[in-house]
């Protein structure tokens, strides 16, 4: 991805004078060409999403007579079928409501389930009715009638006394589950033994019925947990877990799930935690639902800022956080630096182009409010004497220091001879066509960078005009890989927020990439044998993953970036021919995670990283 961001590249024999005008003009073509695509593709989806949102919905809620013939062949060959209690807190639910969600459990394909049904003093005389009626027609609906209104913690609580089942799942006492849903629950269970919490995706029912709004998820994701509870429904937990934690919390009424997440993952690890991407969950999504949350908004905000404060203390006591409101009604997380902090260097390559490489320079060091940091230019043969004596002169008046790097363009030698002088304990990479544009960027980078579990940290680059450049890469798409909401208004929420929120990613672009020089160089830093100029960031932030490592993006580090102003793009000839080499060496090396991003979801399209709606679903 770097090798295609503007980085001044010529060959090893100096390019003539046409020759450097047509690489720029082309580059600044395809920019514009780009740019105005981007603008229409990224509005574009999110037309569409909507307009095929239900017929989504409806796809993944409809299975076909022959798939309903073979999950029930399937059921018939296992020989251990696990117990599923199914907690439900009841009080004051529309008739309606209340008898569909109950027949939606009985109408599931699974039969090896429980339903345990804790009714919180309701007041409305039906609702002991309908519970009674119900329970005597099928002995595997069980009851507790709470003398008290307890809320929804208390209630559920009661529930969970009376569930017998090795794995229990959270239902709300309107919502519907779609016929195969524990039949996914049950297989994933059966599939992998020892998982502790299991979760889908889902959709919201509407007043009429309508299923839209489908949420897919990507796999566990801590950092992008602590901002939201992505997780929400279907949710499954061990019981022994629930047991251990001791149930819901009260007095996080409105965030209990939340909280409850919280506290059962701080007692497993990430291999237990399974993601089903499948709709298995039909939310009720309208006034009159009667959630907590919808009646007392602000309890739940401070419940849920709480469960993330108190877990964050518990797992991560080393680090100062703190958790305020965020943007599109989610956290925030501001954490300090270490004392004192780091020294960082950033390492910027370099050929000529003195108008971007000026600005670039003259922004981060009258925009950027970090205490300890100094440059890097690594000089890949510039010959103007413009830029020569920039250099000379910005030397003098801050700590910028040169090092001549001459012979062919090899972006990730140039990155790996600058790492081995760098002062600094942390790294940043940049390109010579970025600007500061939020003075606390580095300050935020830094924050993830030196966390004992985090490997490279990617920013929210933005394009001159305002539309979003990179926010984080997606393995798989378009190709290779594509950076997330390419395109879109850098104002714009992404999908379910994601654009501004910071959260794991598979990797980040090498144009703004910050990262402890120890992970860099445990890793071999770039690759500058087989990835000289594409790829090579994707490769890096890969090569952390394996090593145990996380990627993040966080949007609250905000640069410009020009991309390929200096170099153009490589569309035609020996460029092309290159690209295509180290394509192929990144599918022989990461094929099997190139094909599945696991912060992505199977039910998007691979025709770019925007988080389109496939129409077309896969359940097997």
């Amino acid at each position: 991805m770097t090798a295609l961001r503007g980085i001044n590249q010529v060959f090893s024999s100096p390019f003539t004078f046409c020759a450097a005008c047509w690489w720029f003009v082309l580059g600044k073509k395809v920019r514009a060409q780009n740019r105005f695509r981007a603008i229409f593709s990224s509005n574009n989806v999110q037309v569409q999403n909507s307009r095929i949102a239900n017929a989504v919905c409806e796809a993944h809620a409809k299975l076909s007579d022959e798939e309903i013939v073979n999950i029930h062949q399937e059921i018939e060959g296992w020989k251990d079928k696990p117990l599923i209690s199914i907690v439900m807190p009841v009080y004051n639910t529309d008739e309606n409501q209340l008898l569909a969600a109950i027949a939606s459990v009985r109408q599931q394909i699974y039969q090896e389930w429980e339903l345990c049904i804790a009714d919180d003093c309701s007041t409305s005389p039906h609702v002991r009715a309908i519970l009674e009626t119900v329970a005597a027609q099928d002995q595997r609906i069980k009851l507790v009638f709470r003398a008290t209104n307890g809320h929804i913690c208390a209630a559920s609580n009661s529930a969970l006394e009376i569930a017998e089942g090795p794995f229990v799942a959270f239902m709300d006492h309107d919502d519907l589950l779609p016929i195969h849903a524990l039949f996914y629950i049950a297989k994933e269970i059966l599939l992998h033994p020892d998982v502790d919490l299991i979760y889908s995706d889902e959709d919201k029912i509407r007043e009429d019925g309508r299923l839209d709004g489908p949420h897919f998820k990507p796999d566990w994701n801590e950092e992008l947990f602590l901002a939201q509870n992505y997780l929400n429904h279907l949710s499954v937990y061990r019981r022994s877990l629930l047991q251990q934690v001791g149930g819901l919390r009260e007095g996080f009424e409105g965030s209990q799930d939340h909280d409850l997440a919280l506290r059962v993952v701080a007692k497993t690890d990430a291999e237990r935690i399974r993601h089903i991407p499948k709709i298995l969950y039909h939310w009720r999504a309208f006034r009159g639902s009667g959630s907590f949350s919808d009646r007392a908004l602000a309890q739940a905000i401070d419940a849920r800022q709480r469960a993330v404060r108190d877990y964050l203390a518990s797992n991560y006591p080393e680090n100062k956080v703190a958790v305020v409101g965020g943007p599109y009604g989610c956290n925030r997380l501001y954490r300090e630096l270490p004392a004192p902090p780091p020294h960082v260097t950033l390492i910027i390559p370099t050929r000529d182009r003195l108008s971007f490489l000026k600005s670039c320079l003259e922004t981060i060091f009258n925009k950027t409010a970090y205490p300890s940091f100094d440059v890097l230019v690594v000089d890949n043969d510039s010959v103007e004497a413009e830029t020569l004596n920039y250099l000379k002169e910005v030397s003098k008046r801050h700590p910028v220091s040169v090092i001549p790097a001459p012979g062919e363009f090899n972006y990730s030698a140039l990155n790996n001879l600058a790492v081995s002088q760098a002062k600094g304990d942390v790294i940043a990479l940049l390109n010579n066509d970025v600007e500061v544009i939020s003075s606390e960027w580095l300050r935020e980078m830094v924050c993830y960078a030196v966390m004992p579990h985090i490997g490279a940290v990617g920013a929210r680059l933005l394009y001159d005009n305002g539309l979003v450049q990179h926010a984080g890469i997606i393995l798989g798409t378009g190709g290779i890989a594509n950076h997330a909401f390419h395109g879109y208004p850098a104002a714009d929420s992404g999908y379910q927020a994601r654009l501004q929120l910071p959260q794991y990613v598979s990797a980040v672009t090498g144009a703004c990439l910050v990262v402890e020089k120890k992970k860099y160089l445990s890793v071999g830093g770039l690759d500058e044998k087989d990835l000289r100029v594409a790829y090579n960031d994707v490769d890096l932030c890969l090569k952390l993953s394996a090593s145990g490592l996380h990627n993040v993006y966080t949007p609250y580090a905000k640069l410009i970036h020009h991309e390929s102003v200096s170099r153009g793009r490589d569309i035609s000839g020996e460029n092309a021919a290159r690209l295509e080499r180290e394509g192929n060496i990144m599918r022989d090396r990461w094929g099997r995670l190139i094909v599945s991003d696991k912060y992505y979801n199977v039910n998007f399209s691979r025709d770019n990283a925007c988080f389109k709606y496939k129409l077309n679903r896969n359940y097997s």
